[in-house]
């Protein structure tokens, strides 16, 4: 298990500086290898199926597998450092694997913008962090698609890499960034990515079972403390988590949206919560961001010095 000085380290530099700059940033280094190998093998559009699937798979081993080394040959390196170096450089490095400040920072400028009155303004901030058309979304709408996006990356920009890092150190946070890339290049259901991204999107469910569980429960025992209730959250958590395309993503989502007794739609595929939303509602779900990292940091610290 990883010290706990060190999550709490690349947690508060993450907070602080925001994400690295592209030409230095890990992530982004990922995504031109993966766009390099989609270069390299490419997909034939679902033509042949069984080839698609061979270069998806091949683009997928040779991506974890880079990233798995390179990693773990950091980590040799920082370890080498003396002490007064390594912690320091070691949760510089881990901070680099969550997007904390930046999920805040993005879920929160359409928010702005519908309180100062600019709707124009909030639905371009917001083509920013969804994929759905958002021209013709009305102000509920918006506030829905900049919370449905919060709620459902407090696992994957914050929970699962702290989670990976502090049971495997850098391997396993860098490893479970490259898959949650893969997954968000390569791992669409359409004509293209059907069968080639089929191993990315499957180990990126797998990797975020765990995770996304421990975000949603954590999201139900805290809800007091930004704004929520603990028995609709819980209610959200057991009885709508499920309701949603991905087998992860609902449980925080739906969660969020009981507990803060607001109504998260993604017109066509899902409808989650029940009350009606509005920005004091969505300004709290930020909120949920912090309390849920903290306290989850807080109990790593506690079972850390227990074990």
């Amino acid at each position: 298990m990883l010290n706990p000085l060190i999550l709490w380290g690349s947690v508060i530099l993450d907070r602080i500086l925001g994400e690295p700059p592209e030409r230095v940033h890990p992530v982004v280094w990922i995504g031109k290898l993966i766009h390099t190998l989609e270069n390299i093998f490419r997909s034939t559009y679902s033509q042949d199926k069984i080839r698609d699937l061979f270069f998806g798979s091949l683009i997928t081993i040779i991506t974890v597998t880079v990233v798995f080394l390179a990693s773990y040959g950091l980590e040799i390196l920082v370890c080498r450092l003396p002490e007064i170096l390594q912690y320091p450089l070691y949760s510089l490095a881990l901070s680099t694997t969550i997007g904390y400040k930046s999920l805040l920072d993005f879920s929160r400028r359409p928010m702005d913008c519908i309180r100062e009155g600019d709707i124009e303004g909030a639905r371009k901030h917001l083509q920013c962090i969804v994929s759905r058309d958002t021209s013709k979304l009305d102000i509920e709408h918006i506030l829905s698609a900049s919370v449905e996006s919060l709620s459902e990356n407090i696992t994957d920009s914050i929970i699962a890499p702290l989670f990976y890092g502090a049971l495997f150190g850098l391997p396993g946070a860098f490893l479970y960034r490259a898959v949650n890339t893969l997954d968000a290049m390569i791992g669409y259901r359409n004509k293209k990515y059907e069968y080639y991204g089929k191993l990315a999107a499957y180990l990126d469910d797998l990797l975020n079972i765990v995770p996304s569980r421990i975000a949603g429960l954590l999201l139900v025992l805290t809800s007091p403390l930004y704004g929520g209730d603990i028995k609709r959250a819980l209610y959200g958590f057991l009885k709508e988590g499920s309701k949603t395309p991905s087998p992860n993503s609902g449980y925080t989502m739906a969660t969020v949206a009981h507990s803060l007794n607001m109504t998260l739609e993604k017109i066509g595929y899902y409808k989650l919560g029940r009350g009606k939303i509005d920005l004091k509602k969505a300004y709290n779900s930020l909120r949920a961001v912090d309390v849920v990292v903290v306290t989850f940091l807080l109990l790593y610290t506690l079972l850390y010095f227990i074990i």
